[in-house]
């Protein structure tokens, strides 16, 4: 395999956004560019120099329409893109996000203690789910969702034959299948209620500071197309209140010794 260099998989990402967005369109999806993509759309008109990713927001309702009119579309046509689903055993080391990502492109990403993770150059998809209002009602949904991903993973890694076994006879034990349809019961209860407030309710323990990745439902409503690499993609109207919530003085560069891009290498198939 031949190595990429930064051009050729910020081209790579650009082809899987417009693919991406061509899909969405097609099928009525709405989505939004976001964090470092929608910041870049903004402040940069396209990439920020020294990213290599490209991330995007969909309300829950909107995601699981994208997943089975790719799942719908995949069964009859042969395609170079690749959708890994949000709640996929392929995908649940991830835990808080779904990948669209190009097969005919091979990337590794590196994560801390030694671990390797190998797909293709990818779309980050970030999924929003409504949460309480109640601050102390957020903090345990997001304590209870954190349980069931730390056993769901378990199963996941650990207990592969158990899994099989259980799906294979229905048996109404603990298992791969039955975390994630509790993890799921748990969260739908907001989104039946179209609560005030939506999340990445699965990043909670990756950051420091929850409210970063708590959003405001009404934000979502509306849709503008903005400038990215000479094309248009949508954002929400509300950009602003976004970015602001999640870098404060955006429009400003941050300090040198942050203006890093992931820990990656990608090659061509």
């Amino acid at each position: 395999m031949n190595k990429m260099c930064s051009n050729e998989i910020k081209s790579v990402l650009l082809k899987t956004l417009i693919r991406f967005n061509d899909f969405c369109e097609k099928n009525d999806i709405k989505y939004s560019l976001a964090y470092g993509t929608a910041l870049g759309a903004i402040r940069h008109k396209g990439f920020i120099p020294w990213d290599d990713d490209i991330d995007v927001l969909m309300m829950r309702s909107e995601y699981n329409k994208f997943e089975a009119a790719w799942g719908n579309y995949i069964k009859s046509h042969n395609d170079h893109y690749k959708l890994w689903p949000e709640l996929d055993e392929e995908n649940y080391f991830i835990v808080y996000v779904a990948k669209f990502f190009d097969t005919d492109t091979t990337l590794y990403e590196y994560f801390s203690k030694g671990k390797v993770i190998e797909y293709g150059i990818f779309i980050d998809i970030f999924v929003l789910d409504h949460i309480p209002v109640e601050k102390s009602e957020q903090k345990k949904l997001f304590l209870d969702v954190r349980f069931y991903w730390k056993w769901i993973q378990h199963f996941q890694r650990h207990f592969k034959k158990w899994n099989k076994f259980v799906r294979k006879y229905n048996l109404s034990l603990p298992s791969l299948d039955m975390m994630v349809n509790k993890l799921m019961e748990r969260k739908d209860r907001y989104n039946r209620e179209l609560t005030p407030l939506v999340s990445m309710i699965q990043d909670y323990q990756k950051k420091k500071d929850i409210n970063l990745s708590i959003f405001k439902y009404e934000w979502f409503h509306d849709y503008i197309l903005t400038d990215f690499e000479g094309y248009k993609f949508p954002i929400i109207k509300a950009y602003d209140e976004m970015l602001k919530n999640s870098y404060g003085d955006y429009m400003q560069l941050p300090p040198k010794d942050q203006q890093v891009g992931h820990n990656i290498d990608a090659y061509w198939r």
